[in-house]
């Protein structure tokens, strides 16, 4: 048995690195001489052992066939909480991610079915080869939050960036952080399996989906995996199956933009072919024997943007009019052919606006497409010719890897966190928060192949495999776990609010506000968009960083996830975008706060020179992102402002995390008389009055201060002083 010795060499290699005395706690000793027999019988399993809380309450053997979640192996393999022994030290290897496969597979091969027993669970329900996006999560990542799952979506989200992917095996996962330069990030992978799968209305208690929507998901048909696919004999009986994966990607954003504006220069043949229209050099298929099969990983480039070249030559096009920023329009080419940064220029914004000049195209490596699987053993049952697709994204990337939609979008309308009754809340987000696995849009039909229909409404859902048992009362009422801290490829950790959008968009080029997901209807290049959105107080949540305390005041946004002094580059370290944060100057002997206007600031151009950064960002988890979130929120209410329009008249001047001991934090305790506990955030925020342009330099502003008002805020208390007064309590309950 091939697989069988496959895992048993992947035991032989952990066992001295603290798993044999790991699982010898459950009765599991993976050293046996009969290591199959072993696998089978039945074990005590240990739940109160760090990393076992969350292993499923029906688990009670090394391997139970067919079902990964109650296999305890598969659980200590695949779980990114299964971190140490039982003594509390750190394990000092972990599983590959191709053993996690390999041990994957073996559990669907431990009693293979045959597929008449599949077509019999089924029963009535439709069945076909399907491929699904998936990760193994922590019971409060899961569709039914009642034990550690397999997760799955026939939506895959990969991401790009300029270096190449690296597996971290303790986090069973990817991270985008390349450790030796912050201004680097790793392409961020997916893993795409095919699968035996039933079609069936949404069942909440069964498979989901994820944040069930009632009553339409019930009425929405969803594709449920069943079985997985895998090469050989051991996967069906009676079968030796050959299964390959198939992927097709396009990036034509370029090219929607000469569709949508007349008289840019550029039509059809030319605007058919590269760079209009990418469709290589895109992603690949990682080394199966490496990392399994069906990991796609983008590629990485040399920088986020890059100039793009036709017939040899720079791409320039003639700016159209009204693009409404989402084009980047600001290096004209002149009649000599050199290029003038329009950034040098004053006015900007309203050039662009009005377009008519010669300028220059930048391309990024994002796109969308599909995966497919073939088996053509599995032709005869009439599944090979009718395998449908997964939709593939390679998306943006992620400035806060470590924090999902879905989990903000539920923190952010508790009752108990936000006096908010209903999405959106208005009080937190300028927009509202809604992860792309909450969507239900059908995926663009014009895709190569024409493999979804607009009937198709539930691919970006994630779903569980069919629950086989009750969700247990010991379940919802076990300890509490941690989140798995890395990057996941699921689509609730992408954004499902469009405007146009950040991973993916939304709408077709002939018709803009259909209910379509494609990738065309995005900023040319992405940090266009990027620009936007962050000088929009983290548009996208959970995604885009908050850069709007960067900027002077501005009528359409105020800050809501503040970033600190360091990461808008205050400090000694490079900001995240390449800008610096607002100082304090004096002006004809009084203090005002200078800016780099936002009107001369382009994300495009930092991207060239590599300036972005997720270094400091990405660290950030959902405990600390939330933290960020409420202190902000808190220090609006103690000026008063609980409107967006009072909220707009005050800016963040200096932001930070107090490391303590702090002498200034002790003065002002001793001066307010209460002393804060836990964790304490220092906000320095002003109310602003008028906001000039000094005479000598076009691309600063100058901001008039009003009322100055600092703050130390802890999760339990406040204290604050307004411009000379004494430090002080304030009272919250008002």
């Amino acid at each position: 048995m091939a697989l069988f010795s496959d895992v048993q060499l992947a035991c032989s290699r952990l066992a001295p690195h603290g798993w044999h005395s790991l699982l010898l706690q459950h009765g599991l000793d993976i050293t046996a001489p009969n290591l199959q027999q072993e696998l089978s019988k039945p074990l005590s399993v240990d739940r109160a052992l760090k990393g076992f809380e969350d292993f499923s309450p029906a688990g009670g053997r090394g391997i139970e066939a067919g079902r990964p979640a109650e296999s305890l192996l598969y659980h200590a393999f695949a779980s990114p909480n299964v971190l140490s022994t039982a003594d509390g030290t750190q394990l000092t290897a972990f599983p590959t991610a191709l053993e996690i496969e390999q041990l994957l597979n073996f559990v669907y091969g431990f009693n293979p079915p045959s597929m008449e027993m599949l077509s019999a669970y089924a029963g009535s329900a439709p069945l076909a080869i399907v491929v699904f996006a998936y990760e193994y999560r922590p019971r409060p990542e899961t569709v039914h939050k009642a034990k550690a799952d397999l997760c799955f979506s026939r939506t895959g989200v990969a991401r790009i960036g300029t270096a190449p992917a690296l597996y971290d095996a303790a986090r069973r996962g990817f991270l985008p952080f390349v450790e030796a330069d912050t201004q680097q990030m790793r392409v961020i992978p997916a893993r795409y399996g095919a699968y035996i799968a039933m079609q069936k209305n949404g069942d909440s208690e069964s498979f989901g989906p994820m944040s069930f929507q009632s009553p339409s998901d019930a009425n929405l048909s969803f594709w449920v995996p069943i079985h997985k696919l895998f090469n050989g004999k051991e996967c069906l009986q009676g079968l030796d199956l050959t299964v390959h994966l198939e992927n097709y990607q396009i990036n034509e954003k370029i090219r929607q933009v000469h569709m949508m504006y007349s008289a840019t220069g550029w039509q059809e043949p030319d605007i058919l072919n590269y760079p209009f229209v990418i469709t290589e050099g895109l992603c690949h298929w990682a080394e199966p024997t490496d990392m399994g099969t069906g990991l796609l990983v983008p590629d990485a480039k040399e920088r986020l943007v890059e100039l793009a070249h036709y017939q040899g030559q720079p791409l320039s096009f003639t700016m159209p009019a009204g693009t409404g920023g989402l084009l980047h329009g600001r290096h004209r080419v002149l009649d000599d052919g050199t290029i003038e940064d329009l950034n040098n220029v004053e006015g900007v914004d309203a050039i662009v606006r009005q377009g008519g000049y010669r300028t220059l195209h930048y391309q990024d490596a994002m796109a969308d497409g599909w995966v497919r699987a073939r088996c053509p053993e599995l032709e005869s049952y009439g599944l090979d010719k009718d395998s449908v697709a997964a939709y593939s994204i390679i998306g943006a990337p992620d400035f806060f890897p470590l924090c999902g939609q879905r989990e903000l979008k539920a923190w952010s309308n508790d009752p108990n966190v936000f006096p908010c009754p209903a999405p959106p809340c208005p009080e937190v987000w300028h927009a509202r928060v809604n992860p792309l696995s909450d969507v239900r849009y059908s995926i663009n039909p014009a895709l190569e192949g024409n493999y979804f229909a607009e009937e198709d409404r539930g691919v970006t859902a994630i779903v569980s495999l069919p629950l086989g048992e009750s969700v247990s009362a010991q379940a919802l009422t076990a300890p509490e776990v941690a989140l798995a801290q890395r990057q996941s490829c699921l689509p609730d950790f992408a954004s499902g609010v469009f405007g146009p959008g950040w991973e993916i968009g939304r709408g077709l080029i002939d018709k803009p506000f259909k209910e379509e997901l494609n990738g065309y209807m995005l900023a040319s290049p992405f940090t266009e968009d990027a620009r936007i959105c962050a000088a929009l107080g983290s548009y996208w949540p959970g995604v885009a960083p908050d850069s709007t305390r960067t900027y002077e005041p501005r009528t359409v946004a105020s800050s809501v996830i503040p970033m600190t002094d360091a990461e808008i580059g205050l400090s000694d370290a490079p900001s995240w975008d390449g800008l610096k944060g607002p100082v304090l100057v004096e002006l004809e002997g009084r203090q005002v706060v200078q800016y780099q206007a936002y009107e001369y600031s382009d994300y495009t151009s930092a991207a060239l020179k590599g300036q972005l950064s997720l270094a400091v960002t990405g660290h950030i988890n959902t405990e600390q992102y939330h933290r960020r979130v409420l202190a902000m929120h808190r220090a609006y209410k103690a000026v008063g402002a609980t409107e967006k329009a009072e909220k707009r008249l005050w800016s963040v001047l200096s932001f930070s995390i107090v490391q303590q001991p702090d002498e200034q934090l002790d003065a002002a305790e001793q001066e307010a008389g209460h002393s804060l506990e836990g964790e304490v955030m220092y906000l320095f925020l002003y109310k602003h009055g008028a906001i000039s342009t000094p005479a000598d330099d076009f691309k600063r502003r100058h901001v008039e201060i009003d009322t100055r008002v600092q703050m130390y805020v802890s999760q339990s208390a406040l204290i604050a002083k307004e411009d000379d007064t004494p430090w002080h309590l304030r009272d919250e309950s008002i």
